[in-house]
This record gives structure tokens, C-alpha cells and sequence, in this order.
């Protein structure tokens, strides 16, 4: 026999059940959405505070190494996000009969969503310390990194002004050699007793004659890069570990075998043959600047010196170097080839080349805690050497046919797209200042990266952020590798 009410209660518990596959299923689709979202949301805020992060490690150690005080390196490591959502619904019905009349009822119950949504991220900080981030630190920039850098178009002179120590020029004949070192430091800042910076530069006439030379130098290959006649060229030499030793080939059995092939490849080695030997060595990179356009002399193409020498004294933001030999002492260097030392190659000048004739030069590269510590420190000198406004001494290494009767002061003679430090980390007011990267307070100073109006409009209208950038590039080689620091710090 049916129930009389058996008919009535179905379709009520077939809508309860409908709404709460309805409710659950709603949920699922607004928690789906909701999880894109905060991915999105989690990925630009990590990425955000990561660069902030990064940039603030580099701006403060270039304000501790400004103040002489130790720099300190440390490196965020992996970073692990875990998700975790969880939607349920809880619910009870019931069907309640009228007294009076039996048939009649309504169905009652109710529901409880539920849903729950947990976010853990696990940062991993690694303090770099250790040996091998020591050597990256210590030694110089290889030459590789100077030549991906400049076909990858950045400016020369930023190049040269950030990287490079000094310049060693080799002046050959058949009677002497001589070596003159141009550095790219500015004159050391004296204090008198009451603390006022002391302007007699004729204490140190040798580094402001070089100081001043190398930005000329600098303005030089800068003005040749953008005109196109400057070109950097990597050959591969052969350098053998010593010419006193290796494998006489008046026969066959004394020539390399296979396996002697095989074992020099395994350590960067390489066996040559060289006049009458086999010889064991490495294959060293070569960077090397060369000047372009070349014309007929003879049956050699050579550098057109005199009609590039015409093209830069024409040009109004190089007036300055119409004053002194740089310009023609930097152009004979680049006509010969101006090579980059790298540190395995490095040769007494005088004696590679014997008998030769002419100037040559090759950079000497810094560390990379050189170049950062060289970028903090050149502000204060290069300021007081501007107000100051010096006579520059001619130079020591310069014959008397060479030297000028009249001295130029330094405005004078620096043209004007050498004439800022190295990287301004204060000094200029807000209202002076681009929008900064990014700024840190240390020791009572603010300390900000960023360009000057005034500069807009110019060739150096990004100077300080492009710097910022290029230090940031190359510190970014000391890395580290998260597996070899078991002892690691976990903030959850």
C-alpha cells in the first residue's frame, strides 16, 4: 500500500538535492576564480618586491663602500608557494505534516557553506660568503664580459669608465720602449684641518694629468662607436703553458695521440704545432678595438686617420680636444689594434713585441668589488674637482715638441659628454631628479639612483640608471647555488 504523501515528499527532496549540487558547484566556479586571481596577484607581488629587493642590496653596498665601510652580499634562493582551497557544503532537510490534514506539508532544512583557502610561501635566503663568490668578487671582470657587453650596444665610455682601471700605452722604437699608465681615478680629495677639502692639485700633478687624459680617451672611442668607426673584434690565440717543453715531430711517434687529445680537451687544453714542436696550451679570447674606414697605402688597407681626426674636430661637443696629443695618440693606438687584456694572457709590453715601432695599448680590467667600490667613491672627488676648476699639468711622458705652452683648466679640456662622476648617488634635490629607481637611507644620508633633468635631451639623459643597470648585470655573476648551503635560513 503507497503512503498518501509519497508523491508530495519526491519532488521535494529532488529540489533540496538540485540546490545543493547547485551551491556546491557555484562555489567550486567562484574558488576557481578566486585561485587564478591570487596566482596573478602572488606573481606580480613576488616579482615586485624581488626587484625592490635586488636593487636596494646593490644601492646599499655602493653607500657602504662610499663610506669605506664593508659590503655584504645576499642572495634570495628558492622560492616555493604553496595553495591549498577546499569548498563542502553541509545541510539537513525535513517534511513536516499538517495536523489537520495529513496530505498537506512543507518541506524544511537548511545548509552551511564551507570554504577555506591557505596560502604558504617558504622563502629561502642565502648569505654569500663563501670561497667561490670570493674569487668572483677578487678577480678582474673577464674580457668576454667587456666584449658580449659592447656588441650588446652599450656605451662605450660607460664601458671603459666602469670596467677598466687603466690604460697602459707602450711608445716602441729601435733605441727604447717606454710604458705610460693612464688611470682612471680622480686626484685623492685632501682634508684640511677644519675639514674643508683642500684644491692644491700640484700635490699630485701625475694622477690629474691622467685622469683628465683617460676621459678625454673616453670621449674619443665614444664619439667613434657612434659614428660607426669603431669596431670590436675576439680572435682565439694559441698560448702554450712553455716554449722550453713539448713534442719534437722529427717522427711520427713523437706527435700527440688521441688520447693526449682527449685528456688536454677534458682541462680547456689544446695541442698546436708551432715551427717545430708540438706544443700544449690554451686557446685565450681576444677582444680587440680596430678604426674604421681603411684606404689604400701601398698594397695595405690601414685606418683613414687624417679624415677621421677632421670628422671629430669638426664636431662642436668635441672642441676640447683640439688642445694636446690625446686625439692623436688615441687614434695611432687604435689604428695598431686596442686590445683588452684578459688575465690569462697578460705579457711585458715591451718585450712581446721587440723592434716594433709605433704606440699600442691595452685595457686593464677591475674586479667586480673594484668597479663597485671605483662607482661609490668618484662622486666626491670628481665634484671638488670640477668646483676647483685646476690648471692640467702637462704630462711626464710627453716629449717637449709635445707639450702645450698654454694649460687648459679642466672644463677646458674634458669634453662635455665626459663632464659627470662616475654615478651621482647625492646631491641633487627632488625637484632636480627624474622619478628614482630606488633609495636607501644609510648613515643619516639619503642615497637615491637617479638622472637630472637638466640632462634631458642630451646623450646623457640616462646615465646614472643606465650605471645602476650595468652594476646590476655584473654583480649578478655572483650567484649561488641553493643545494651546496644546507644550513639555510627558511622564512615561512
Amino acid at each position: 500500500m503507497v503512503h498518501p504523501t509519497a508523491g508530495l515528499l519526491r519532488p521535494a527532496r529532488r529540489r533540496g538535492t538540485h540546490l545543493l549540487l547547485i551551491l556546491i558547484n557555484l562555489m567550486l566556479v567562484v574558488l576557481s576564480g578566486c585561485a587564478v586571481k591570487r596566482l596573478k596577484t602572488d606573481f606580480v607581488g613576488f616579482e615586485n618586491v624581488y626587484a625592490d629587493t635586488s636593487n636596494r642590496e646593490v644601492l646599499l653596498n655602493l653607500a657602504r663602500l662610499q663610506n669605506r665601510d664593508p659590503t655584504y652580499f645576499f642572495k634570495i634562493g628558492q622560492i616555493t608557494s604553496a595553495y591549498r582551497m577546499i569548498a563542502s557544503v553541509t545541510g539537513s532537510g525535513t517534511y513536516a505534516v499538517g495536523n489537520a490534514n495529513p496530505v498537506v506539508g512543507a518541506p524544511t532544512g537548511g545548509g552551511t557553506p564551507l570554504a577555506s583557502y591557505e596560502h604558504d610561501p617558504i622563502f629561502t635566503f642565502v648569505p654569500v660568503n663563501d670561497e667561490t663568490n670570493a674569487r668572483l668578487l677578487l678577480k678582474p671582470v673577464p674580457a668576454e664580459t667587456f666584449y658580449i657587453l659592447y656588441e650588446q650596444g652599450w656605451r662605450v665610455d660607460q664601458l671603459f669608465r666602469l670596467m677598466v682601471d687603466r690604460i697602459e700605452l707602450t711608445r716602441s722604437s729601435a733605441e727604447s720602449c717606454t710604458v705610460e699608465t693612464i688611470r682612471n681615478a680622480p686626484p685623492t680629495v685632501y682634508r684640511k684641518a677644519d675639514g674643508t677639502p683642500d684644491v692644491d692639485y700640484l700635490r699630485d700633478p701625475d694622477a690629474l694629468s691622467s685622469y683628465v687624459t683617460f676621459l678625454r680617451i673616453n670621449a674619443v672611442v665614444y664619439w667613434l662607436q657612434k659614428h660607426g668607426s669603431l669596431l670590436l673584434r675576439g680572435t682565439n690565440t694559441f698560448v702554450p703553458y712553455s716554449s722550453n717543453s713539448g713534442l719534437d715531430d722529427d717522427n711520427a711517434t713523437n706527435s700527440p695521440k688521441a688520447q693526449d687529445v682527449v685528456n688536454a680537451s677534458q682541462k680547456s687544453a689544446v695541442w698546436e704545432h708551432v715551427g717545430t714542436k708540438w706544443l700544449l696550451g690554451e686557446k685565450v679570447f681576444s677582444p680587440m678595438f680596430s678604426l674604421y674606414p681603411l684606404h689604400s697605402e701601398g698594397k695595405e688597407l690601414i685606418p683613414h686617420l687624417e679624415q677621421i681626426k677632421a670628422e671629430i674636430l669638426n664636431d662642436p661637443e668635441m672642441k676640447e680636444l683640439k688642445q694636446g696629443p690625446a686625439l692623436d695618440v688615441i687614434l695611432a693606438s687604435l689604428a695598431h689594434g686596442f686590445a683588452i687584456e684578459g688575465s690569462s694572457n697578460h705579457q711585458d709590453s715591451c718585450n712581446s713585441t721587440p723592434g716594433t715601432y709605433g704606440i699600442s695599448a691595452h685595457l686593464v680590467m677591475r674586479s667586480l668589488i673594484g668597479l663597485m667600490a671605483a662607482a661609490a667613491q668618484e662622486q666626491i672627488p670628481y665634484d671638488t674637482l670640477v668646483h676647483a676648476n685646476p690648471v692640467i699639468p702637462n704630462s711626464r711622458n710627453l716629449p717637449p715638441e709635445q707639450q702645450l705652452k698654454v694649460l687648459p683648466r679642466f672644463l677646458e679640456a674634458v669634453p662635455v659628454v665626459e663632464r659627470l662622476p662616475l654615478l651621482r648617488l647625492t646631491g641633487a634635490t627632488e625637484d632636480q631628479e627624474t622619478q628614482p629607481i630606488i633609495q636607501v637611507n644609510y648613515r643619516g644620508t639619503n642615497y637615491c639612483i637617479a638622472d637630472t633633468k637638466s640632462a634631458d635631451g642630451t646623450d646623457n639623459q640616462y646615465w646614472n640608471r643606465d650605471m645602476f643597470r650595468l652594476i646590476n648585470q655584473l654583480t649578478s655573476q655572483v650567484t649561488v647555488d641553493v643545494s651546496k648551503f644546507p644550513l639555510t635560513e627558511i622564512l615561512r
